[in-house]
């Protein structure tokens, strides 16, 4: 294993002036490591607590709570010179967007990475930090509120290290994806996952509940109406969605054909929390005429014995190329992405490139 430097002492930076500095001299920089932690308990839109960033010389920890702080680094999250590493990017990527209006972009997912080279299953920051540069790490600070203030010397050490090594894990991950011939699909799926944090809310909430299998089109059309307002108001209210409304009352109320409220109610009291405004609101939502969105949405469907036997034949080719490569089954060809295939003949759009190529569709 490599061997590491003496890490060097994080700074807290709390001041507009202090932060404005040390973005300026990460600007100099090719890559920067970045983190996040955030609280996502009472809110639909998670609340940001601290952000985790390292050049190769230097970490800080900036708060982004006194006023002006945060807005000092978005010229380094925007900076396209600058390679943001991060390890399991997505959460992070999606807080940074909402609080600071700028998703980090060009990216290095090393979570990604490591995949891409061989990893079965996406390895937690820690064990990829193990396995890779063979060092252990201590974590006893998860639980952490991170809006509150002071934060203790183990709650920092514990943030400065979730950056400490992303430097190391780049240099070795990339090494490793160049001699595999795949930096150009780790650059695919990075920018994939920075299109899909900048995305406005889930067009489709509807085809991730289990129940919509046993729905009839119209009923899929009502249970995504009534998740499309869930989200709205969720947004609109900065409260959890199972706040505004639970999946099996979604349900419930979907599978009803003009349900008055009397029914209605009766569905959101079968958990043993009756509410009759809800009911109210869920009748409103109800006797609405369905959008040109809602009539064109993707319904499930079951597969026809013709989409089974294609996705049968496209499963073992992709298990074997999966095998060939040294890489997951599931991250080359999801279940998503093979019944899509098996139906429409073509991957779907946000899978569609080194994909294609690799099982020659």
């Amino acid at each position: 294993m490599p061997a590491t430097n003496p890490a060097p002492a994080p700074a807290w930076i709390d001041r507009s002036d202090t932060a404005a500095a040390w973005v300026a001299a990460a600007l100099h920089h090719t890559t920067v490591a970045l983190d996040t932690e955030f609280i996502r308990t009472q809110t639909f839109h998670a609340e940001l607590g601290l952000v985790q960033l390292a050049s190769e010389a230097a970490i800080a920890l900036v708060d982004p709570l006194p006023a002006g702080v945060g807005a000092t680094l978005v010229p380094l999250l925007a900076a396209p010179g600058v390679v943001k590493i991060v390890h399991s990017a997505s959460e992070d990527l999606e807080v940074l967007g909402h609080a600071l209006g700028q998703v980090p972009a060009p990216l290095f997912d090393t979570q990604i990475a490591a995949v891409l080279c061989g990893y079965e299953q996406p390895p937690s920051y820690q064990k990829l930090v193990q396995a890779e540069l063979g060092i252990a790490l201590d974590k006893h600070a998860t639980r952490t509120d991170w809006l509150k203030r002071p934060l203790d010397p183990e709650q920092l050490r514990y943030a400065a290290e979730d950056v400490l090594h992303l430097h190391a894990l780049h240099a070795r991950l990339a090494g490793q994806l160049a001699q595999l011939g795949r930096m150009a699909w780790m650059d695919e799926e990075c920018a994939r996952a920075v299109a899909r944090a900048q995305q406005d809310q889930d067009p489709h909430p509807h085809l991730k509940v289990r129940a919509v299998e046993r729905m009839s089109a119209a009923q899929q059309q009502r249970l995504w109406r009534l998740l499309r307002w869930r989200d709205r108001e969720a947004a609109e209210r900065n409260r959890p969605r199972r706040w505004i409304l639970d999946i099996p009352i979604a349900v419930r109320a979907a599978l009803m054909d003009k349900p008055d409220r009397v029914a209605l109610e009766a569905a959101v009291a079968a958990d043993g929390k009756p509410s009759p405004r809800l009911a109210q609101k869920l009748e409103a939502v109800l006797g609405e005429t369905a959008s040109a969105d809602e009539l064109a949405i993707p319904l499930h469907a079951d597969p026809t014995e013709f989409e089974k036997s294609r996705a049968r034949e496209l499963r073992e080719r992709a298990t074997q190329c999966a095998n060939e490569l040294g890489m997951a089954p599931d991250f080359l060809l999801n279940r998503r992405a093979l019944e899509h295939w098996a139906r429409h003949g073509r991957l779907p759009k946000d899978l569609c490139g080194w994909r294609e190529s690799v099982l020659g569709l």
